[in-house]
């Protein structure tokens, strides 16, 4: 009885605390303890947590990877490269396309609340294809997403390979598809039958080159096995070099570059993982769920994607659900982790925290419940058509 107590005040804390907007490395630290004290784990078991959480080199990876890529999204933002990238991209693409393809560039740059980055150059083009604030809002948010089904960059996909421990590209040609029918549910939702002509202006190949070799070269890099942090460090270096920034302003955009709270959150994460495999009380409860008929579909599906839209943030999605959900499958197939993972992102989707779709709308001061009447039913869409996706493969 005390276990269930144990966990039902560590999710109540964890909800809480994400609604107040509290750092998720210590929402998640006084979640692990929480876990550990009504558990009855000793002293002993504390210290163990602490010491696989901090000699585990997946800890460090996912640090790393993280850090580096959100050095890299400010910048490509500092340098001008991001920005000579879209201008470019005028002279090539119509209106119509242009404005799904810049926020969709900008999220490359997995970057908290990154589109509102992404919004003011997309404001233009929204705006000659007659737009209103509720459609660029939509536009704005939903393009940007697709990669969560299609870039190996993406700091979602990359801390759940670390959190589950799968390979990553085994995982990412798994989802890969998804991101076509998003893709797609997002044209027919909002710029199909949109015109919107290409500008009439000289294309400099070696601005669009710029922009894209720093992403190229660390995929590339990646694939070839360099290790992930020391790909995107690659291609950092690259974006420095290309930028001409000189030594000062270049430290100065790396030290500015680095976001703490969200290195803070992915250590409290792993801690948080182990701290569920030493404790053991949570795979108890969602065992007993299991045993008393729930079925595993359904803790694969509700559970997950409540956490998405409680949180507000896939990070918290993944380093809460996967540890949870996942030990309660006998195979722990990538069908199901997929599973997971969708439900996890289509919850952070639709959450009236999600950042990105917070400031999208403050910017374009859009009315919240209008651009809710596309972006629910372009989500849920999505999510039956993902269901579908992984069901016969489980």
């Amino acid at each position: 009885m005390i276990e269930f107590i144990g966990v039902l005040a560590a999710f109540i804390v964890i909800f809480a605390l994400a609604l107040k907007k509290v750092n998720l490395g210590l929402v998640l630290l006084l979640a692990s303890l929480i876990l550990g004290l009504t558990s009855g784990l000793p002293l002993q078991g504390f210290v163990e947590v602490t010491r696989l959480t901090f000699t585990d080199y997946t800890t460090y990876e996912l640090i790393l990877s993280v850090g580096f890529i959100s050095i890299l999204g400010n910048c490509l933002k500092e340098t001008g490269l991001m920005v000579k990238l879209i201008e470019n991209l005028r002279g090539l693409l119509s209106g119509r396309w242009l404005v799904a393809l810049i926020p969709a560039l900008f999220g490359l740059l997995p970057m908290p609340g990154g589109a509102l980055m992404s919004a003011p150059f997309n404001e233009g083009e929204a705006d000659r294809l007659g737009m209103n604030a509720e459609e660029k809002t939509f536009v704005n948010v939903w393009f940007r997403h697709v990669w969560f089904f299609a870039s190996p960059i993406f700091t979602s996909i990359i801390m759940l390979s670390r959190v589950a421990k799968v390979d990553l590209y085994g995982f990412l040609a798994l989802v890969f598809p998804l991101a076509f029918p998003m893709a797609l549910v997002g044209y027919l939702f909002s710029i199909r039958g949109r015109g919107g002509a290409r500008d009439k202006r000289p294309v400099s190949a070696s601005a669009l080159a710029k922009g894209l070799l720093p992403i190229i070269l660390i995929v590339v890099l990646n694939i070839l096995g360099t290790p992930l942090p020391v790909a995107i460090l690659m291609g950092l270096i690259l974006v420095l070099l290309i930028g001409r920034m000189g030594l000062k302003r270049s430290l100065s955009t790396v030290q500015h570059g680095v976001n703490w709270g969200i290195l803070a959150a992915l250590a409290g994460v792993m801690f948080f993982r182990y701290m569920i495999n030493e404790s053991g009380s949570v795979v108890l409860l969602f065992g007993g769920l299991r045993d008393a008929g729930v079925p595993l579909l359904v803790l694969a599906t509700v559970f997950p994607f409540l956490i998405g839209f409680i949180s507000g943030a896939p990070s918290s999605g993944i380093g809460i659900g996967v540890p949870l959900v996942m030990p309660l499958f006998a195979s722990q197939t990538l069908p199901m982790l997929g599973v997971v993972y969708l439900s996890i992102v289509m919850g952070y989707m639709l959450s009236p925290l999600h950042l990105c779709l917070l400031l999208t709308n403050s910017y374009y001061k859009s009315n919240l419940g209008k651009v809710y009447r596309v972006l629910a039913p372009s989500t849920l869409i999505v999510y039956a058509v993902g269901l579908l996706y992984f069901f016969p493969q489980i």
